[in-house]
This record gives C-alpha cells, sequence and structure tokens, in this order.
C-alpha cells in the first residue's frame, strides 16, 4: 500500500499553497514504515501521510515548516528508542517542492504506469537514475478494483477498498440504472457490456474484477471476458455449486485450457474470517484481494518466521 494516493487528494486539497515533502530514505534497526514513506506537509502544519507509528509526524511537521520559512532542505535522523521502545534510527529528507509534482506523478499512474522517483539531497525528481547515497522508489499504480454488481452488498467492499487508496469502478447493466446508483466510495459508475469490458479496463496485474450480479447468465457474460484477460485477481460471489456450474459452462468453451486462468480465478470470494454480515463478508473479500495483489499468504503474523516486513523496497 503506497501513501501516493492518499497525497494526491491533500495536494488538490491545499492547492495553490506552499507544500514540504518529507521522505524516510532510511532506517537502521526496527521501524514501523519502511524507506519510501512519505509525508505532505503544508505552511500550517496540515500534513497527509506518516512515517512512523504516530509519534514523530508532529514533529517532523514542525521541521518542514522551517524548512519551508528558511528555503533549505534538511536531513534529519531521529532515534527511535525514546518513542518506541525499540532500537533503531529513521532517516528523513525534508524540502519544499514544486507545486506540479504530485500532479505529474499523479498523471503517469492514472493511466497505469509506473514512474520512478529519486529522493536525494537535491531533492525528490522523476528519474530512472539514482546515485548510491539517493532512495530509489519505483512508484507503481494503485490496486484498482471493478466491481460488476449492482446490488448493496458491494457498498461495504467499495468503502473498504475507498480506506486503501485503492482506484474503484462500479459497472452496472445498463444506463438507467446509473442515476438510481449512489458513489460510496468515490468510485466511477458507468454501464458496460460485457464483450466492452476489456477495451474500457485494459488488463493489469494490479486489477481485480469482482463479478457479484447474483444473475448467473450475467455472471457467465463477464467471466468469459476477464478469465483470460490476464487480471490480477477475479473474484465470484455465490457457492462452491454455483462455481462449479460455471466453471463448466466456461470449460466446454474452452476457457480453461491455460492452468493461470483458475489460478486467478477465486470462488467462492473471500479469506475465511467468520462472520456473515455484508461489512464482514467485505472485509473478506478485500483481504483476500490484498493478499493475492501483494503475494502475500494471508496467515497469522505471530506463525510468520523471520521479519514481518521482508519487502524491499521496489526499484
Amino acid at each position: 500500500m503506497s501513501d501516493w494516493p492518499f497525497l494526491f487528494d491533500f495536494a488538490r486539497r491545499h492547492s495553490g499553497k506552499r507544500m514540504a515533502l518529507a521522505t524516510l530514505v532510511a532506517r537502521e534497526g526496527s521501524s514501523y514504515r519502511q524507506p519510501g514513506a512519505r509525508m505532505l506537509i503544508v505552511e500550517d502544519g496540515s500534513f497527509c501521510g506518516s512515517l512512523s507509528g504516530g509519534c514523530l509526524e508532529e514533529g517532523i511537521a514542525n521541521t518542514a515548516r522551517s524548512v519551508m520559512a528558511e528555503g533549505k532542505p534538511r536531513r534529519i535522523q531521529i532515534d527511535t528508542r525514546p518513542h518506541f521502545g525499540c532500537p533503531g534510527k529513521l532517516h528523513v529528507f525534508i524540502e519544499e517542492i514544486a507545486a506540479d509534482l504530485p500532479s505529474r506523478i499523479e498523471a503517469s499512474l492514472r493511466e497505469r504506469k509506473s514512474i520512478p522517483i529519486v529522493t536525494g539531497s537535491a531533492g525528490t525528481r522523476i528519474d530512472s537514475h539514482a546515485a548510491a547515497d539517493e532512495l530509489l522508489e519505483k512508484v507503481v499504480p494503485p490496486p484498482r478494483l471493478v466491481a460488476v454488481s449492482w446490488t448493496p452488498d458491494i457498498d461495504p467492499v467499495l468503502g473498504f477498498a475507498a480506506s486503501l487508496g485503492w482506484e474503484r469502478h462500479r459497472v452496472l447493466r445498463d444506463e438507467r440504472m446509473i442515476a438510481e446508483t449512489p458513489i460510496v466510495g468515490g468510485e466511477t459508475i458507468r454501464a458496460l457490456a460485457a464483450e466492452d469490458f476489456t477495451k474500457e479496463f485494459r488488463p493489469d496485474p494490479a486489477t481485480a474484477i469482482l463479478v457479484m450480479t447474483h444473475h448467473l447468465a450475467t455472471d457467465l457474460a463477464f467471466l468469459r471476458e476477464v478469465l483470460p484477460a490476464g487480471y490480477g485477481y477475479i473474484g465470484l460471489l455465490g457457492s462452491r455449486r454455483r462455481r462449479e456450474t460455471l466453471l463448466a459452462e466456461l470449460g466446454s468453451l474452452g476457457l480453461l485450457e491455460d492452468p493461470t486462468v483458475t489460478d486467478r480465478f477465486h470462488a467462492p470470494v473471500g479469506l475465511d474470517l467468520g462472520g456473515h454480515h455484508p461489512a464482514t463478508i467485505a472485509l473478506a473479500i478485500v483481504a483476500e484481494i490484498q493478499a493475492v495483489l501483494a503475494g502475500a499468504s494471508a496467515g497469522f503474523l505471530r506463525e510468520r518466521r523471520g521479519t514481518i516486513h521482508s519487502q524491499p523496497l521496489p526499484v
């Protein structure tokens, strides 16, 4: 999960104001966040993002205000022992940024394209080349959730996805439904025929498709299009019997010959978290999507061997 989607929203809300960027460029020992974590701060001290578990952000924001007042970037080192009780140090680079930097990054991600970001003593720039002492981050598009659904059980799913900063879309069966469908998570809403789906939402491995129409023929029509298309995750709401019925139909059409197709197909959808309330089911669905797209096991952290954060910063 990246800070950037939330930073983009913050930057839009504070358009026209001077803004500083604080970046966790390195760490020693244990830390709550990993290098690449970022904060945006405006002149009045308001900020978005985090570089720790919440203990350090106000102080970093105050330093950022001084950076903007002095007109000089600053690299600070924070000893985490007094704050967290764990030995470690955070190295944070704070700079005033050009007003258009967030929008330039966002424009690339909106096209589902990755963008390289370098942070060093000269500041943060869009660049694929970094010196040994600079942080190079490959900023990737956020997970994209496309829900083929027009019933209320999709609402909490979209709400959870919004809280994670995912790109969100809801697909309806016809144009007449659009005016009657409330937006619950800032998602786009459109009517789309199954055969036009992959043209509107080009497949990529960070896109999750949820088919939740409660209508067998409609489910089949959309699955025919999305299963062979190369999306990172495809989920179907329903029982095992419903899944087997649809798989039999899809198999008769020759769509299951590639074994990776069924690997990406999740039905019944969701993790086994217990509970039957729509919100609990939504949590199970979103948690499964997060695990699959991140390549995680979705097990208990207490049973994991080694460090909790084993994934290095992507470059």
